[in-house]
């Protein structure tokens, strides 16, 4: 006999009855996934990773407020390297706004400051990590390497 397998998303604590099963079994629901920890394990390719890793470092350590070029320095690449982990991020965040719905929970927001940056040419814009994200990101599993990164 084939087995048929269900999940329900339902809040914490909600028992499921499931009517005429033989037994009337009872299964305690699971907890719903932290949608930024569902993010960076189920899409986020490595390069994703290492960008969003770099960003959630700088702002734990120093706050939101920092450039690609800071980000590109963190992962010693170069910035047009930081661009492009970035920018294939895109592609995910399209992927998982199709798939739930909302915006992706792991993304760089503009802080609405654009000026100079020291050492750079040209001026950057500055950027943070959504609300308790860095603060997330720095407890999941090391940042897997990059395959084929300049480093």
């Amino acid at each position: 006999m084939p087995t048929l397998t269900i999940s329900l998303s339902v809040p914490d604590g909600t028992a499921i009855s499931i009517a005429g099963i033989e037994g009337g079994q009872l299964v305690q629901a699971q907890p719903a996934r932290d949608p930024v920890e569902e993010y960076w394990t189920d899409y986020l390719s490595p390069s994703g990773r290492k960008i969003y890793g770099a960003a959630a470092l700088i702002e734990t350590h120093t706050g939101p407020g920092y450039t690609f070029e800071d980000m590109a320095e963190s992962l010693s690449v170069d910035y047009e390297s930081a661009k492009s982990y970035h920018r294939n991020s895109g592609r995910t965040a399209g992927r998982w706004e199709r798939d739930k719905g909302t915006p992706a929970p792991v993304r760089l927001e503009f802080d609405g400051d654009y000026g100079p940056q020291d050492g750079a040419s040209g001026w950057r814009s500055r950027y943070a990590l959504p609300t308790g994200v860095a603060e997330k990101i720095r407890f999941f599993p090391p940042i897997p390497p990059v395959p084929n990164a300049s480093s």
